[in-house]
């Protein structure tokens, strides 16, 4: 009678030498070291920064913003089409601090900047042709999900183009941009 491989411990020698091919598991039991429950001096001595709801969620969007703008400069639409789907949720996930606040000036710019590079490469027939397939097909999926996109700030748009503000230069960003700067001052002066 031939036993299962599970019960080969209790057998006797003769059965065991039939299946000479199986080899018992052996397991060891786990180790717990306490090297995983050190901390590094690095951590002990950080602090933890507060910082309001406004703060995070425009940092959410202008990081949105830069790899949104990396992706462009390399042409690669696919992760352009990614990027502008994450900054719609990073968007909506702001929708509160923007209902109170306004909508920011770098977002309506990044918008527009997108727009027209997504016109530019779309009238580029030449250039598309020798885009790779899924490449093309971000650009036309882009295309229409930004032409959808847009339609809530076509107002915000227009008025941006009439009147375009350089990089930098909107009152939120040099506020929010001096407000952090002053924060991460004086924190650093509470350390000292």
């Amino acid at each position: 009678m031939a036993e299962s491989k599970f019960f080969a411990a209790g057998s006797s020698e003769s059965e065991s030498s039939d299946s000479g091919d199986e080899q018992p598991a052996v397991s060891k039991p786990a180790t717990i070291t306490t090297k995983s429950f050190m901390f590094s001096d690095d951590e002990e001595e950080t602090k933890r920064v507060v910082r309001s709801q406004k703060d995070k969620r425009f940092e959410e969007l202008t990081n949105s913003i830069k790899q949104l703008k990396n992706h462009k400069k390399i042409k690669d639409i696919s992760k352009v089409l990614t990027e502008f789907e994450n900054l719609g949720k990073a968007f909506s996930k702001a929708k509160a601090v923007v209902d109170k606040e306004g909508i920011p000036q770098f977002y309506i710019r990044s918008l527009t900047e997108l727009e027209d590079f997504v016109k530019e490469n779309w009238e580029d027939t030449e250039g598309r042709k020798k885009l790779s397939k899924v490449n093309a097909r971000a650009l036309a999926t882009l295309r229409q999900k930004l032409r959808k996109y847009n339609k809530d700030f076509e107002e915000d748009i227009l008025k941006y183009r009439e009147n375009p503000v350089p990089s930098g230069e909107s009152d939120q960003e040099e506020s929010g941009a001096l407000i952090f700067k002053k924060r991460c001052f004086y924190l650093f002066l509470a350390f000292f």
